[in-house]
């Protein structure tokens, strides 16, 4: 365990020596603050005079959403060369040549590093609850939990670039991990648009089939943040699977874990 949570310690570091971390999280937060304008505005509907903590509220929902997709990239950015750039620059040897384990080695790196998107996230999404609580006085509830809801989506999308990247190119198991995440977001994001009340009140007549089998069993990424978003919203989700989106990517990164540390044991250094 000490050498696990040490190789974390220095993921972590190596990754903050960075200097464009701090460009990348310093132009987000200008980014998330720049939204405060939103909140002061007079917005007129219908010749109605809405309510600025109602639209907070809603500009709150949508920078939420943005925020969890946006670190999506971030994510994919800092795992996709671990494993190869500690080989480049002698590291993983290093590593390896004191009494650790190799799925420590494993372990302590994903750690880390989803550690610290899981702190870049918090951070932005903890600016604009900040910024809801001064310009209205207002309390978004559930926002900062759902924060650490939808941070189970960025420890998934660490554990399968890692795995990938033992078999493709850095930049192809990138693609293929996004590719993942495109097809998770159509077919879950479709499947609750057709079940949306909105269209059901809309075309009455336009009945959602029940999901299929390999729908149910997809890796639910869409589906966190849904569970997040509902979460924010104090309201009931509605789960396409007899099993919570939680659950379901919590298993699949057991999985892709228990997967990549066999392949890595094997693997020659």
């Amino acid at each position: 365990m000490n050498h696990f949570l040490e190789i974390t310690g220095y993921t972590i570091r190596d990754q903050m020596r960075n200097k464009s971390f701090y460009v990348l999280l310093g132009l987000c937060l200008l980014l998330v603050l720049m939204i405060r304008g939103c909140y002061g505005g007079q917005y007129v509907v219908n010749g109605k005079l809405l309510d600025n903590t109602m639209v907070a509220w809603y500009v709150s929902k949508i920078v939420f959403q943005v925020i969890a997709s946006g670190m999506f990239l971030i994510a994919i950015l800092l795992s996709m060369k671990i494993f190869s750039r500690d080989h480049e620059d002698g590291s993983l040897v290093l590593f390896l040549s004191r009494p650790v384990f190799r799925h420590q080695y494993v372990l302590g790196r994903i750690a880390g590093t989803w550690f610290l998107c899981l702190v870049f996230m918090f951070i932005l999404h903890a600016a604009i609850f900040l910024t809801v609580w001064v310009k209205t006085g207002s309390i978004i509830p559930g926002y900062l939990a759902a924060s650490l809801v939808c941070s189970i989506n960025l420890l998934f999308i660490a554990v399968s670039v890692c795995f990938l990247s033992l078999y493709f190119p850095d930049f192809i198991s990138a693609v293929f991990t996004v590719g993942i995440l495109f097809v998770g977001y159509i077919s879950d994001g479709g499947y609750q648009i057709l079940n949306s009340q909105i269209l059901k009140t809309a075309v009455p007549s336009a009945a959602a089939s029940q999901p299929a089998l390999w729908r149910i069993l997809y890796p639910k990424v869409y589906m966190v943040q849904a569970y997040a978003d509902s979460i924010i919203n104090q309201s009931s989700f509605n789960n396409m699977g007899p099993i919570n989106p939680m659950l379901n990517v919590f298993i699949y990164i057991v999985l892709i874990t228990a997967l990549l540390m066999m392949v890595f044991n094997k693997k020659e250094i």
